[in-house]
């Protein structure tokens, strides 16, 4: 894995899912920070880029809509996948659908949980090539 490849952000309150999946993710060569609380999630994606953010909607404090308006307001090009995880998939739907782009219920399968991740990560690596190249009009937006 090179400097510019993605990393991931993996924001959620259960400190064991996001050590295991930190973990799963190193075993495929694929980097992860992860935070426990909305204001340490803010200041990652304020100083850092991510290619992917696997979000869990119930994060403390509790204000997840201004993680998803942070990453709003990230030039288009630049925006991560995100995967939001919910036990209750009607609390994801307030989000922006312009920026959530998977939704996983919990309790999470978690390989099919690293198995998504992986596959955003690969999205993540070709449209970031895309964008090198100037092909940003296949980009999605």
């Amino acid at each position: 894995m090179g400097a510019d490849d993605p990393r991931v952000l993996i924001a959620d309150g259960d400190a064991a899912l996001r050590q295991q999946l930190c973990s799963a993710l190193l075993g495929f060569d694929v980097f992860a920070d992860s935070v426990g609380t909305t204001h340490d999630a803010l200041e990652r994606l304020a100083g850092d880029r991510y290619g992917v953010v696997v979000l869990d909607v119930a994060l403390a404090p509790g204000d997840v809509e201004r993680v998803i308006a942070a990453i709003a307001n990230t030039p288009v090009r630049e925006r991560p996948v995100v995967l939001v995880l919910a036990a209750n998939p009607e609390a994801a739907r307030s989000l922006d659908v312009e920026i959530v782009q998977i939704v996983l219920r919990r309790p999470v399968n978690f390989p099919q949980l690293v198995d998504v991740v992986r596959s955003c990560v690969k999205d993540s690596r070709g449209r970031g090539a895309s964008a090198a190249r100037g092909n940003g009009d296949s980009l999605r937006s």
